[in-house]
């Protein structure tokens, strides 16, 4: 991949993002989100989508997070298979941690079994703090959840 970009998004681009999401999903147990899921998601207050490629009508990669009062959730971030471990959902976490509160504590889920994702997760600081029986499913699979979370070290000021 050339020079990538990141865009801030919204729900002008469900259509896109549900595309893309649906390549990056589908051989797992996660659930595509559909055009309608995408765009009631980016209307949630708070919530904040970014995509990462070379034109931002044909990203790469997407990230949707949500601020809250105290914390932050990643809804969902997906890199398409065939740029995957080029760094992009580094960037996009990047983009979303500097959008946010300094102080906010960062929640998310992710599979059992998806150790590329959990690798790169325990790499931003994210550490297991709960565990989700049977939260992915689909085909007829029941995957377990782990529940990270990554807490910002108190400033020195």
């Amino acid at each position: 991949m050339t020079q990538a970009r990141i865009w801030p998004v919204g729900e002008e681009m469900a259509a896109v993002l549900s595309r893309l999401h649906i390549t990056c999903f589908d051989p797992l147990p996660e659930t595509p989100w559909s055009k309608t899921a995408m765009r009631t998601i980016l209307r949630m207050p708070g919530t904040r989508g970014y995509v990462i490629g070379e034109a931002r009508e044909a990203p790469r990669g997407l990230l949707i997070g949500r601020e809250t009062a105290e914390d932050a959730e990643i809804l969902t971030v997906c890199v398409a298979p065939d740029v995957r471990r080029h760094g992009l959902a580094r960037d996009l976490f990047a983009a979303f941690l500097a959008d946010i509160a300094p102080d906010a504590r960062l929640v998310l889920e992710v599979a059992v079994d998806n150790d590329g994702a959990i690798r790169l997760y325990e790499s931003l600081g994210f550490q297991e703090i709960g565990r989700r029986p049977a939260y992915y499913g689909g085909g007829g699979t029941r995957v377990d959840a782990l529940v990270l979370a990554r807490t910002p070290e108190p400033s020195n000021t």
